[in-house]
């Protein structure tokens, strides 16, 4: 049954009536709050009229409520946001996500967090969007790109949606915004030369780096998976590493360890023959670091890690591939483009999408065909070439 509370003013006038009905408790056990609504009351009417108009316009509401057609009439988006990110929380988002959806609203609550829900229109983000177009919004006071500023979008239709869910909005207006066109980027890797020179200069660094920039070129992997390996996972009879773990940062933690970024991450990777020959020579320059640093190193079992045995800031390998860059005379190199280097090259020596997808370990074998689309028509093309050497050219 719907509370129905009456309004006055000061002079004790009838002025509207407040309709709330009760959602009960979450799957936390906590009280939900509940479905609000206000009716104006007339001046032309009396007041026994007016509370049988209310308590029809209460009755309406609540099978409304309960039937999930209707809308919260003062939920404001940041609390109904605030909300929806902490439920993500607890329902076991990766905390690198939750970070970053926090990141999002700081740019988003004050355009429009203070919009009740029922209110939020297409125009309202369509504004949004162009604010972030504009100069001043990145850290460097330049403009967001349209890839960031649809993160922010994707934000505001996940909460939306969530609305949707429990009865709060009728419809998700974030699939009525006008969204910026995203131009698709070509994965920026090296050339074979250049992965020469890289690999030569390799030869006069520090035995931790070369080994951890070889994995990084070899196996495709992300940076923080890299930073994850231990060596329990490491299968030397089979010549092959299990990616399982991955190393992050994030402000308010520090360094910590989480599963990879999606359940597909989970994979082993086939190494050649000289890798496993080079990681069993780091393992034994490794054990020798262990008794030279005595009690200061605890084993905590990773392939790379702090001296003192923990594991690395993901940032330490940003920052040592800039420097080792500038060192060698050597273009900028970033360890994504490592991934890309790799993916790109079993292209084309002629792997297909579904093996170098699960070895790159995408969710989906569309996301790898599309980050490579024009890498694959470049293969296609060499392919077209060889055919026309052996049947059509003669020699």
């Amino acid at each position: 049954m719907a509370n129905i509370q009456e309004r006055r003013d000061k002079s004790g006038k009838l002025i509207s009536y407040s309709i709330r009905v009760h959602r009960g408790r979450g799957a936390d056990g906590k009280q939900l709050k509940p479905w609000t609504a206000t009716f104006e009351v007339s001046p032309t009417w009396t007041e026994k009229s007016a509370r049988k108009k209310a308590e029809a316009f209460a009755a309406t509401f609540e099978k409304e409520c309960r039937e999930g057609t209707t809308t919260d009439s003062r939920q404001k988006f940041a609390a109904y946001c605030d909300y929806v990110i902490g439920l993500k929380e607890q329902r076991g988002v990766k905390h690198s996500t939750i970070v970053r959806y926090k990141e999002l609203t700081g740019r988003i609550y004050p355009a429009i967090g203070h919009i009740k829900l029922r209110d939020l229109r297409a125009d309202h983000l369509n504004d949004l969007y162009s604010h972030l177009a504009e100069d001043g919004q990145s850290k460097r006071g330049g403009k967001l790109s349209a890839k960031t500023i649809l993160e922010h979008h994707r934000l505001i239709s996940t909460v939306l949606e969530q609305a949707l869910k429990e009865g709060l909005v009728p419809f998700n207006v974030a699939s009525r915004a006008t969204l910026p066109k995203v131009e698709h980027k070509e994965p920026n890797y090296f050339q074979p030369e250049q992965v020469a020179a890289i690999r030569d200069a390799l030869e006069r660094e520090p035995m931790k780096w070369k080994t951890l920039v070889h994995l990084l070129l070899i196996t495709g992997a992300r940076r923080g998976e890299v930073l994850g390996l231990k060596w329990d996972k490491v299968d030397f009879a089979g010549n092959r590493v299990y990616i399982c773990n991955s190393v992050l940062y994030a402000p308010d933690v520090g360094i910590y360890e989480d599963t990879p970024k999606t359940e597909r991450s989970k994979r082993y990777i086939a190494l050649p023959t000289e890798t496993m020959q080079l990681l069993r020579r780091y393992r034994a320059w490794q054990a020798a670091e262990r008794l030279r640093l005595g009690e200061y190193y605890q084993d905590r079992g990773f392939l790379f890690a702090q001296d003192n045995g923990n594991p690395m800031h993901p940032d330490s390998v940003t920052d040592y591939l800039k420097k080792f860059s500038k060192r060698h005379g050597l273009p900028h190199i970033n360890a994504h483009a490592f991934r890309h280097t790799m993916a790109s090259m079993l292209y084309f020596n002629g792997m297909d999408s579904v093996s170098i997808s699960k070895r790159l370990g995408h969710a989906q074998v569309s996301t790898t065909a599309n980050i490579y689309a024009h890498v694959m028509e470049a293969a296609d093309q060499k392919s077209a070439d060889i055919l026309g050497d052996i049947f059509l050219r003669k020699a």
